[in-house]
């Protein structure tokens, strides 16, 4: 499978999720393209907290269904297959090949419970594929708990009961600076004093440095400050 948003095949839809906020969703489109090239045809997918389900014709060769509670503020036409919190799916236990979480986890405020409920419903060596931030600006307030490291994902994901864990960071520090430099551009807001003509201004000055400090990425090798990590992870099998 391309991994890249300009790959044939891809709907416009997913095109246009992705060249929202590029430097972020980029790489989680690859990391859920990837995800879903590894899934057998016919698993059954959860994609927890999805939203519209940006990611869903990745997964047409599988069972997919979305699940997200009452209170989404990014599902768009149809409801979800599934409705209900993140740490009370209501699904049986061992249901599920494949659990999908992206950008999720940093809105619920015991996360812990959640990975143990994604636990309790995946068959034994079933997959975890998550992604989460460590860099980013405050959204969906009150519901904005976390920011993680991969420290904290280890202890987290080891204590639900998964093995396997690993955390990628998804980017270089460069990146991460150019995709908030393209954040600021509406996190500064628009008011009637007079100053709007300005903040428009400022928004050219903002996208015209995101891509010159883009162009810096090659020179981090460490990778330390990330947009955030992607992570996967199996439930262990009981024999």
């Amino acid at each position: 499978m391309d991994t890249t948003v300009g790959a044939r095949g891809l709907s416009e839809r997913l095109r246009k999720f992705v060249a929202e906020a590029p430097y972020e969703r980029q790489p989680i489109f690859e990391f859920v393209a990837a995800a879903a090239e590894s899934t057998a045809p016919g698993a059954r997918v959860l994609d927890v907290g999805a939203g519209s389900a940006p990611y869903r014709e990745l997964f047409e060769h599988a069972e997919y269904a979305t699940a997200d509670w009452e209170q989404s503020v990014h599902v768009e036409g149809e409801p979800p297959d599934i409705t209900g919190p993140a740490d009370a799916i209501p699904v049986e236990d061992q249901s599920v090949d494949v659990v999908l979480n992206t950008q999720v986890l940093e809105h619920v405020p015991e996360p812990g419970r959640v990975l143990t409920e994604f636990h309790r419903v995946l068959v034994d060596g079933g997959r975890l594929f998550l992604t989460v931030p460590l860099v980013g600006e405050l959204h969906e307030l009150p519901h904005d708990y976390y920011r993680y490291t991969p420290s904290a994902l280890a202890h987290l994901l080891g204590g639900a009961g998964f093995a396997e864990v690993e955390v990628t960071p998804r980017n270089d520090c460069f990146t991460t600076l150019a995709q908030l430099l393209l954040n600021a551009r509406w996190i500064m807001g628009r008011r009637a004093d007079g100053l709007d003509d300005r903040r428009e201004e400022a928004a050219a000055v903002l996208e015209e440095l995101a891509e010159q400090v883009a162009r810096l990425a090659p020179l981090d090798v460490r990778w330390e400050l990330p947009l955030g990590f992607t992570v996967s992870a199996r439930r262990r099998s009981a024999s």
